[in-house]
């Protein structure tokens, strides 16, 4: 069952603190719908991640990757993640060690 959009954005709020946008929700609830092709276009500094991260919230124990062009964009994402109560690593040539991508 899909949260409805009003459902996702309360979510969003109380644990990043911030309100989403409508494309955002939209973005969030093809994910989790399980929709096979997602595309999300917009500019920089737009949010576009905060789409990826929301199916995080109702998926307890699930993974979410997002693939970031830079290692700087990942290293934010795991911090920005981690003050939210949020377990991630940016994995590249750095910490792509046996240890992190073994399952505890």
């Amino acid at each position: 069952c899909t949260p409805t959009l009003s459902e996702i954005r309360h979510h969003v709020q109380d644990k990043f603190g911030i309100r989403p946008c409508h494309w955002q929700l939209k973005v969030a609830e093809a994910l989790l719908q399980g929709d096979k092709d997602v595309v999300c276009i917009a500019g920089t500094g737009m949010g576009k991640t905060l789409g990826f991260w929301i199916p995080i919230l109702f998926r307890p124990g699930g993974i979410q990757i997002v693939v970031t062009p830079l290692n700087t964009l990942g290293r934010q994402s795991a911090a920005s993640l981690a003050r939210a109560g949020i377990k991630g690593i940016a994995i590249n040539a750095d910490t792509a060690t046996t240890a992190n991508f073994t399952v505890s």
